[in-house]
């Protein structure tokens, strides 16, 4: 390769001082980025444990979780550590929060009191931030020590966070050995390069594949190094988001840079009628709705694609294989999934525990969709979500809601009153249940009371008749049922 850049006439001096050098890129890393072909087998996952070899001992972690797909991606492993000191950043705010001035006032209060009441840790050092639009990153550069190590789980933002701030910073690419400390470094600019070269030169490697930084990298920024980690995954035997999705949708879903903010402003709704056939909503397949029959719900989603209904899963399912065999299907552009897919006993029937008025489902490296009930309330039988095996599917109260509503709370008593409800549960795991199950909430205590049985404190309603919980409209919601495994 040096043979033939010295056989390559460059001009004068002046002319080469100019040129704007790229960086070479291995052919692995271009043909995934530019052309969208790569296997996941170029990529491998790595556990909690392997990421955190990399950290030495009494290290500063920063722990990097998306705001928008909460509770996932929270390790509390990573939280409370005993030789490590942890800050947790909420990243993607710009795809939850409507502007700046929320993600710096509400969202930190909230979940400071969330995760003293509902994972019993205390820390004051909970930042959220967008480093796409630029949101509160001298908040989180200012939090940082002098040396910090980037933990969080594949394509949660790790690599964008540190690319917002080199470009506030104007930082550099370094070697850090095993202890944190610098070994090699360069100028701060070199001459050959205007700014904007050298930024990107120096960025870190942002993709929408997980898993593609595969060893530490370390950035001088200021006066502070942060090394950024590849991604950990809490279960390697998880079915892969690309052995489900096709590749172009999967492509947009994972390129939050295209999230269109407005959509948080502008909250166009999907109207959604339960029916007696088992009626449903999709987004591609990638998960089917199913609403109680004679319900009349809102349906608002944060997820990329178009979406459909069908009469029920089945008939949507037999309209997919169908696509699959054939690109010129008239619904074709609605069908996200691959051919292995397209059938009953590749999806889970995830049964949701009762709620009141509006809830979020969250899918875990995917997104959230919007779940409004309207109407006369009237629990009549569970909603259903029913997905392909290996996508994680968990339920919260609206996020932005609870954040706005307890900050209000917090500051209107002058700090008295908690910004987060103490013994409301808010965020729950769903319940999947066998297609033949026909009372799913009777079939649902029995799984809470085993899902709960090392975890009494948390019970609600033990010993409460299910139906009589939940047969009226509360003050309060109930929350029956609802429970979620940190």
């Amino acid at each position: 390769l040096q043979s033939v850049k010295e056989g390559v006439p460059v001009g004068s001096l002046e002319d080469l001082k100019k040129a704007k050098s790229k960086p070479l890129i291995c052919k692995r890393c271009s043909d995934s980025l530019y052309l969208n072909k790569y296997t996941k087998e170029d990529f491998p996952r790595f556990s909690f444990d392997q990421v955190l070899n990399y950290v030495p001992k009494n290290g500063n972690i920063i722990h990097v979780v998306p705001l928008p797909e909460f509770p996932f991606h929270v390790s509390k492993k990573a939280l409370q550590g005993d030789e490590l000191t942890s800050t947790l950043v909420l990243t993607k705010g710009d795809q939850l929060a409507k502007d700046k001035a929320t993600l710096q006032r509400k969202v930190s209060v909230f979940f400071k009191d969330f995760m003293k009441y509902h994972l019993g840790l205390t820390s004051n050092k909970i930042i959220a931030t967008s480093a796409l639009k630029k949101w509160n990153i001298r908040t989180v550069f200012s939090n940082m020590k002098a040396s910090n190590y980037l933990l969080g789980d594949a394509n949660v933002g790790k690599s964008t966070l540190i690319n917002g701030l080199l470009r506030e910073f104007m930082g550099y690419k370094v070697e850090v050995d095993r202890s944190g400390n610098v070994t090699m470094q360069q100028p701060l600019q070199d001459k050959r390069y205007d700014t904007k070269s050298f930024l990107k030169a120096q960025n870190a490697g942002v993709s929408h594949i997980p898993n593609m930084t595969r060893n530490l990298q370390a950035y001088k920024v200021s006066d502070k190094v942060i090394c950024d980690l590849p991604g950990f995954t809490t279960n390697l035997q998880e079915n892969d988001l690309d052995d489900i999705i096709r590749h172009e949708w999967l492509e947009k879903i994972r390129k939050t840079h295209q999230f269109k903010s407005e959509k948080l402003k502008k909250k166009t709704y999907i109207s959604l009628k339960g029916t007696d056939n088992g009626g449903c909503l999709t987004v591609g397949g990638i998960f089917f709705l199913v609403p109680p029959p004679g319900s009349i719900n809102q349906v608002v989603k944060y997820i990329p694609g178009p979406e459909y209904q069908f009469s029920n899963v089945t008939k949507a399912l037999e309209v997919f294989k169908s696509c699959n065999e054939s690109a010129d299907h008239s619904l074709a552009k609605f069908c996200g999934i691959k051919p292995e897919v397209s059938k009953l006993d590749a999806y889970d029937r995830h049964v949701i525990p009762p709620f009141q008025g509006s809830i979020e489902i969250v899918f875990k490296d995917i997104g959230y969709i919007l779940l409004r009930s309207t109407g006369k309330y009237n629990f009549t039988s569970p909603y259903e979500i029913w997905a392909p095996k290996g996508i994680q599917v968990c339920i919260r109260e609206p996020l932005h809601l609870l954040i706005e509503s307890g900050f209000m709370k917090n500051v209107e008593s002058s700090g008295k009153e908690s910004a987060c409800p103490r013994k409301r549960l808010l965020v729950s795991s769903t319940y999947i249940m066998p297609v033949e199950e026909t009372k799913p909430l009777d079939r649902m205590k029995e799984m809470y009371l085993q899902r709960t049985q090392n975890d009494l404190s948390s019970r609600r309603f033990a010993n409460a008749d299910p139906w009589e919980v939940v047969k009226n409209l509360r003050d309060e919601p109930p929350n029956l049922y609802w429970h979620y495994q940190w």
